[in-house]
This record gives structure tokens, sequence and C-alpha cells, in this order.
């Protein structure tokens, strides 16, 4: 292993090979999640030979590079692009370094942050990747799966019966058969094979029973924390979510509880991409701009108005207290 790859070995296996090619469980929970991370925020005016949800992809990893593509060095890419980076030399004390090492489809190559034509895009100032995160999310969602799946099968009212001998076997399958495929209403054995009535023993000394049917009444709970979990990330990154479930009903006032809490994350994250956009502009002479995608917007407005409502209410509130409060210490009138 060369260094460069050495270097780049730690992102190759979260964002190349973790969720690009794994199509179990787990994989579909990871593409979905990871195209809602990748939808988060909107970047517009970037020049054809890139995209705005690539970008963020890219980014989303901790960091990432803008620049162009030198003549030569790609097959299939040119021009200006977006793609992770890792720092190459020792970082200093801001936990930043002067170099690093960029990863492309078909190339890598190494840029001086100080010298070199190229802008680093931070995804947050701690530079964390959200596919770590992002995996945790995709595998609880699918051991939430595995476990509904597995409470399916067991729950499945399916008795065994047991037999002595060969003959009881063959007369067990001839009144099941009857039973399942034929639907009669009875059937007649001999009173000495003791298969049916199970005198003088107990019913369940003749039928064996590995599977409860009652399991499936716990169903309900596995359905409400794949909610929980989706509900989960959706706070982290002040995604819209809303639960029907009777566990997660809240008074409307308790809705926005944690709306300051979500949306700390990504005014983070959007800062970062912001302060990189400015500077990509100034450098390469474009007119970049990052925001908040659509319905992460319409989720803000949201949270604003009531923060706003809010205030209002405490203003209120306050004054109907002083009123009253002047109100009793008001003499009453004495006219004689």
């Amino acid at each position: 292993m060369n260094r460069i790859d050495k270097i780049l070995a730690k992102y190759r296996k979260e964002f190349d090979g973790r969720f690009c090619t794994m199509w179990d469980r787990t994989g579909i929970y990871g593409q979905i999640i990871q195209l809602i991370g990748a939808e988060q925020f909107t970047w517009r005016g970037l020049p054809e030979t890139t995209n705005s949800h690539y970008a963020e992809r890219n980014i989303n990893t901790g960091m990432a590079l803008a620049y162009e593509i030198p003549k030569g060095i790609s097959v299939v890419n040119k021009g200006f692009t977006i793609t992770p980076c890792a720092f190459s030399t020792t970082l200093n004390n801001n936990g930043l370094a002067n170099k690093v090492i960029t990863h492309g489809s078909d190339y890598d190559l190494e840029f001086d942050l100080t010298t070199d034509k190229c802008v680093l895009i931070k995804n947050n100032d701690y530079l964390y990747s959200e596919y770590p995160n992002l995996f945790w999310f995709a595998e609880m969602l699918a051991r939430t799966d595995n476990s509904e799946k597995a409470l399916i099968i067991w729950s499945k009212v399916h008795p065994i019966a047991k037999a002595s001998t060969g003959i009881e076997a063959e007369k067990l399958k001839e009144v099941l058969r009857a039973m399942i495929n034929d639907d009669d209403l009875f059937n007649v054995v001999s009173d000495n094979s003791k298969i049916i009535t199970g005198q003088p023993n107990s019913r369940d000394d003749q039928v064996l029973r590995l599977t409860d049917e009652n399991g499936v009444d716990k169903m309900h709970f596995l359905s409400e924390f794949h909610y929980e979990l989706i509900r989960r990330y959706c706070t982290l990154y002040n995604i819209p979510f809303r639960t029907t479930s009777k566990s997660a009903q809240n008074l409307e006032s308790e809705l926005h509880n944690t709306d300051i809490f979500s949306k700390i994350i990504n005014e983070n994250r959007l800062k970062c991409r912001k302060e990189a956009a400015a500077e990509i502009n100034e450098k390469f002479g474009l007119s970049v701009s990052v925001d908040y995608s659509e319905i992460l917007k319409m989720e803000n407005e949201v949270i604003e108005a009531n923060v706003e409502n809010e205030k209002e209410d405490s203003v209120s509130d306050k004054v109907s207290v002083t009123n009253n409060e002047n109100d009793t210490e008001k003499p009453n009138d004495q006219t004689a």
C-alpha cells in the first residue's frame, strides 16, 4: 500500500465500499439515508462538470476539495470538481494542515492549500464524517427489520405432532392433510393410538410447540422503534418528521422543544459551506451559492414562526399578570 492509499484508506472504506457495493438490508437503508443526507443542502451556480448532490456526498465525508482537474490526469473527468480529501501532512493545533490528497474516480492528487488554486470545504468545524453515524442508523433499521421478520416467523401457529411409531406418524399426516387441504369437519382414528385425545397424557406431551403465537403482540413495539430511529435521525439534522405513535404523541407546544438542538449541527455545517462558497467565487471567478434545501427552509420557517409566537405569548402573559396584580391592589370604592 503506497502513501496515498494509506491516507485515503479510511475514506475509501467508509464511502466507496460501505454503501456503494452493499445490497443487503443495511446497504439499502444506507443508500436511502445517504440520499437524504446529500439533499439537506443545495449548491447553485456550480459548473456543469459537477453537481450539488455529489458535491454533498463528498463533503459529508468530513472535508472535500474544490479544484480544476489538470489536463491529462483523468480519462473521464475534466474541469472544476469537488472531491473528498484528507490531510497529508502533520496537523497543527487547530486540527488543520497545509497539504491534502484528494481522490477522484480514476486519479489521486496532492495540493498545497497555501499556494495551489484550490479550496478546502469543511463538512463542519470538527471535520468529522457523517458516514459512521449514517451507517449506525442504517444498521439499526436493518436489525429492527430482521427482528420483525423473526417475530413473524416465530409467532406463526405451527404445532408439531409427535408420533411414537411410523404407523402413528402416517395416521397423523392423513388427519392433518384432511384438516388443511380438505377442510374436513372431523376425522376418525383408532382409539388405541391416543395421538389425538392425548389421554392419559396431556396434549402437550403429543404436540411440540416451538413457536409462540402470542409473540406477535410485541410487533407494534418494534414498529414504533423503527419510526423512533427515523425520528432520531431527522431530529439531528432538522428534518421534519412526525409520527402518529401513541407513545410519541405530544402537545403542539412540545413538538418544537428540540428545535434549537436540531438546528445546531446544520447551522454549523451551513456556515462552513458558505465560507467555502465565498472562497470558491474569489479564486475561480464563479457565482456559487449554497443554502438549505427547500424542505429544510420550510421547516426553519416553522421553527422561527413558533419562536415568535412563544415570544408574543410570553409578553402577553406578563402583561396579563401585571394587569391582574394592579387590579388586585386597587382599593374598593366605598361611597356613602
